[in-house]
C-alpha cells in the first residue's frame, strides 16, 4: 500500500512539475516579444488618407504587424483590428477610412487614435496598446470681432513624444504657405483675412520620435468661404474753412467702395493728441462721397481748432484715420498811415497750394479779389495810396487755392477788419485868386473817412452863406453868384461815421483876396 502511495504522489509531482514548465515557458515567450514603436499617424491634407508608420519588433519569428484601431482611451484601453501586416519590416500603412468598414466617420471628422502590436509565429503577441498615437483634426471658422480666421485643431498625441511645434499651413495655387508657427501648448490661433474668398488651411505639428527621429504629422483640410472686407483706399479732410460768421466748414472725402460705412469726425482744442468725436456718420455707397459738417461759432481768433476723421468695422474698432488739419489763419496790423500788412498761417490742408487769393472789402461793402500770391508766401502788404480817403474801414481774408488737376478747392482763412485812424485837416484861410487850385476853394482835407457828412460856412450876422453834403465839394468864396466880401467866416462840420461815431468839427475860415 505504501508502495503504491509512494508511486501516486511521485506521478503527481512530475504531472505539477511538467505543468509549470509549460506555463513558465509561454510566460517566458510572451515577454520576449518587442513590441513594435509607433514612430507617427497623419493625415493626407489633400486626400483624407490616414498613414501610421512603425518600427519592427526586436523580437524573431515575427508572423505578422497588426494595425489597431483604439476606440476606447478609459481606464481600459480597448482596441480593434483593422489590418494585419505580414513580415517584421520597418513600415508605413496607409488607408481611407470610407474603405474599412470599421469606421463610420471621415478622417477628417474626428481624431483616430492608431497602434501596432507584433504578433509571433504561435500566435503571441506584443501589449502595445498604451503606445498608440492620434491623428489632428483641423477646422477654420470666421470671427466677427476682430474679423480674422480663428484655425483650431486637435492636439498631437504620441506615447512618449513631446510636440516642438505646430504651424499653420496655407494652400496657394499649388504652394503650402507657412503662415504662422505656434507653441505646443496652443491649439488655435488667428489669422488675418486677405482679398482671397477660398483658402484651405491645415496644420502640422513636429516632433522627436521614440527612436530620435525628427518627425512631423499633418492634419486634415479646411477652409473658409469669406474675403477680408474692402479696405478703404482713403480717407481725408478734402478741405477746412472759416465762414464769416465764424463757423468751421469741413468737406470730408470717403472711399465708398469699401466695406465699412461708420465715419466719425474729430475735435481737438488744445493740440493733436486730445480729440473728441463731433459727429457720427453712416454712408452707403449711393451717398456722396464728399460729408459735409459746419462746426457752429467754433472759431475764435488766434486760438487752436484741430479735426480728423476715422473710419470704423462693424466692431467699432478704428480701421483708418485721415490727416489732422486746421485752418488757415489770419493776422492783420498797421503798417504806416498808407500800408496795412496781412500774414496767414503755413497750414493748407493740401500737398500743395495754387496760389493765395487776397480779398478785401471797404466799409464793411462787398469784398473783391484785390490781388494773388503764389505759394510759399505767407504775408502781403496792401498799400492804400490810391484808396484811402474814403475808406475808414478794412477787412481783409486770404484764400488758399488747390493746385490739383481732379479737385479744386478754396480754403478760407478768417476775415479780420482794421479801421484806420480817420485823418480830418481844416484851413485857416483860403484866396479864391490864388495861383494853387488847392487854395482856391475851401475844404477839408481828410483820410479814411466815409458817411454822412454836411459842412456849413455862416457870416459874421450868423446867416448861412455855403451849405454841402459832398465832403468833395467845397465853398468858393461866393454868396449867390457874388465874391464874398473878405473877412472871416465860421464853419460847422459833422460827420456820421458808418461804425457810429460822430465827428464834429467848428472853427473859423478868413477869405482873402491877394
Amino acid at each position: 500500500m505504501k508502495l503504491l502511495l509512494d508511486k501516486f504522489f511521485l506521478t503527481t509531482k512530475k504531472c505539477i512539475a511538467i505543468s509549470l514548465f509549460f506555463c513558465s515557458a509561454i510566460l517566458t515567450h510572451a515577454e520576449e516579444i518587442d513590441p513594435t514603436d509607433v514612430s507617427y499617424v497623419s493625415v493626407n491634407p489633400y486626400t483624407n488618407e490616414v498613414s501610421v508608420c512603425w518600427y519592427k519588433s526586436e523580437s524573431a519569428n515575427i508572423k505578422n504587424s497588426r494595425i489597431l484601431y483604439i476606440y476606447d482611451e478609459t481606464t481600459l484601453i480597448k482596441g480593434k483590428g483593422i489590418v494585419d501586416i505580414p513580415g517584421n519590416e520597418d513600415n508605413t500603412f496607409l488607408f481611407k477610412t470610407d474603405t474599412i468598414s470599421l469606421f463610420s466617420f471621415e478622417a477628417n471628422e474626428k481624431p483616430i487614435s492608431l497602434a501596432v502590436d507584433a504578433y509571433s509565429e504561435n500566435g503571441n503577441n506584443s501589449t502595445s496598446l498604451r503606445e498608440y498615437h492620434t491623428t489632428m483634426v483641423s477646422s477654420a471658422q470666421i470671427t466677427k470681432c476682430p474679423s480674422k480666421i480663428k484655425i483650431s485643431w486637435t492636439k498631437y498625441v504620441g506615447f512618449g513624444i513631446t510636440v516642438d511645434k505646430y504651424e499653420i499651413i496655407e494652400t496657394q495655387n499649388g504652394k503650402e504657405i507657412v503662415l504662422k508657427e505656434c507653441s505646443n501648448n496652443e491649439n488655435n490661433c488667428l489669422i488675418e483675412l486677405n482679398e482671397n474668398k477660398e483658402r484651405n488651411f491645415f496644420v502640422r505639428a513636429t516632433f522627436t520620435d521614440c527612436r530620435g527621429i525628427k518627425r512631423q504629422s499633418t492634419s486634415c483640410m479646411c477652409d473658409v468661404s469669406e474675403k477680408a472686407p474692402v479696405y478703404p483706399q482713403f480717407i481725408e479732410i478734402a478741405n477746412i474753412s472759416i465762414e464769416k460768421n465764424n463757423d468751421i466748414s469741413l468737406v470730408c472725402k470717403y472711399d465708398l467702395a469699401s466695406d465699412f460705412r461708420k465715419y466719425i469726425i474729430y475735435k481737438s482744442k488744445t493740440d493733436t493728441l486730445h480729440f473728441i468725436g463731433i459727429d457720427t456718420i453712416n454712408l452707403q455707397p449711393t451717398n456722396s462721397p464728399y460729408y459735409n459738417f459746419s462746426d457752429k461759432s467754433a472759431y475764435i481768433q488766434d486760438t487752436a481748432a484741430y479735426y480728423k476723421t476715422a473710419v470704423f468695422d462693424n466692431c467699432n474698432e478704428k480701421v483708418k484715420e485721415s490727416y489732422i488739419v486746421t485752418p488757415i489763419q489770419l493776422h492783420l496790423r498797421n503798417g504806416d498811415d498808407l500800408t496795412n500788412i496781412i500774414e496767414w498761417s503755413q497750414n493748407s490742408p493740401w500737398i500743395s497750394v495754387g496760389q493765395y487769393r487776397i480779398w478785401r472789402s471797404e466799409n464793411y461793402d462787398i469784398e473783391q479779389i484785390i490781388d494773388s500770391v503764389e505759394e510759399f508766401h505767407y504775408i502781403y502788404i496792401d498799400d492804400l495810396d490810391n484808396n484811402f480817403e474814403n475808406n475808414f474801414s478794412m477787412c481783409y481774408r486770404v484764400e488758399a487755392i488747390q493746385n490739383s488737376e481732379s479737385e479744386s478747392f478754396a480754403s478760407s482763412t478768417n476775415t479780420v477788419c482794421l479801421n484806420k485812424e480817420y485823418k480830418l485837416l481844416i484851413p485857416n484861410a483860403f484866396n479864391p485868386y490864388s495861383n494853387i487850385q488847392e487854395n482856391k476853394i475851401f475844404k477839408p482835407k481828410y483820410a479814411f473817412i466815409t458817411g454822412e457828412y454836411k459842412m456849413e460856412i455862416f457870416d459874421r450876422f450868423g446867416g448861412c452863406v455855403f451849405s454841402t453834403s459832398d465832403i468833395n465839394s467845397g465853398w468858393d468864396g461866393t454868396i449867390k453868384g457874388k465874391i464874398a466880401p473878405t473877412g472871416t467866416y465860421q464853419y460847422k462840420i459833422k460827420i456820421n461815421l458808418p461804425n457810429g461815431e460822430k465827428i464834429e468839427k467848428f472853427g473859423v475860415v478868413n477869405l482873402i483876396f491877394q
